[in-house]
């Protein structure tokens, strides 16, 4: 009955530390000195995204120490991108840890996902190896340029609800290019046309000039008759 109550205090204690997450109040004072720092970055296509593709981006994470949470917010630029959807990652599901994960409020007017977290509701449970925490799905618009993505608010935390440092990689950035101009048929019926035009009169000129010459050459040849 002692190891039960102890399983029960240490889960109904991790629950507790689940609630602070998901507020917002992991920044405690509580650090541990020896944390070493966890850096967090968005990883982005390379590649030049087409107009309307849909495509995604990756919140990575390198710990610097043994975590059991995190959030985030993230910011695009709502006049080239739109998101989608935002799913879990591998992160803190490694070694078959269970996990709760709130994919946060998506303003695709604003431009911002706010609150996105997730937890090990595993007691006892944490992770130390480099793996994505969220993917995000996301769509380009019909404008073209470099969309900017940058991340705000994150919050590391150990398995005793202390917030750890954290170091943000580079800003990621998505290449969209313009919309390719959609072939219009009468475009080409239109050039077809003028074709047509300067053939026809091409081949006028040439027989305007050929009888031209043949009158010229009857005339002489009258002439030549007469003297």
């Amino acid at each position: 009955m002692r190891g039960r109550g102890r399983r029960l205090f240490a889960h109904s204690r991790w629950l507790a530390v689940l609630l602070v997450m998901a507020l917002g109040l992991l920044c405690l004072p509580g650090v541990a000195s020896a944390a070493e720092t966890t850096t967090v970055t968005i990883s982005t296509p390379t590649e030049l995204i087409e107009s309307g593709e849909q495509f995604s981006v990756s919140i990575t994470v390198v710990p610097g120490t043994a975590i059991a949470g995190m959030q985030f917010d993230l910011h695009f630029d709502p006049s080239l991108v739109t998101v989608d959807d935002i799913k879990e990652g591998d992160f803190l599901e490694q070694g078959g840890a269970s996990t709760f994960f709130n994919s946060g409020n998506i303003d695709n007017q604003a431009g911002t996902i706010r609150g996105a977290f997730g937890a090990i509701t595993s007691p006892g449970e944490t992770v130390s190896t480099p793996g994505t925490f969220a993917t995000i799905t996301l769509t380009a618009r019909k404008q073209s340029g470099s969309c900017p993505l940058s991340l705000s608010s994150v919050i590391v935390g150990d398995i005793d609800g202390n917030s750890l440092p954290v170091s943000l990689g580079n800003e990621g950035t998505a290449a969209i290019a313009a919309e390719r101009p959609v072939f219009q048929w009468w475009v080409l019926s239109v050039i077809f046309g003028v074709a047509l035009t300067l053939i026809a009169a091409t081949i006028a000129g040439v027989l305007f000039r050929r009888r031209q010459m043949v009158k010229a050459l009857e005339g002489a040849r009258r002439q030549d008759h007469g003297a």
